[in-house]
């Protein structure tokens, strides 16, 4: 039997520590994992389990679909200011 690859899992969780100014160990810390795995999942390179990556978006107070998509997320600025990416300042 063949397996099929992994789904990516996209995630804002760089954004989030950075909005919060922790750091990856910290929200490691936080949430009982290694550092290293912290990195992994905000580079996609791991998909976190169902079970952590409910603890992660409950760790920032937010549902899991603000963190986690099946789908790239759009930039922050695009969503607060409608700005499409790419495109030059007015």
């Amino acid at each position: 039997m063949t397996r099929r690859p992994a789904t990516p899992i996209h995630n804002r969780i760089a954004v989030l520590r950075a909005e919060r100014g922790l750091s990856r160990a910290e929200l490691a810390d936080g949430l009982g994992i290694n550092v290293q795995t912290v990195g992994y999942i905000e580079r996609g390179e791991y998909n976190p389990s169902l079970d952590l990556a409910f603890g992660i978006a409950a760790f920032f107070g937010l549902p899991l679909e603000a963190v986690f998509s099946p789908t790239p997320f759009e930039p922050m600025s695009a969503q607060l200011y409608g700005a499409p990416f790419g495109t030059e300042p007015a």
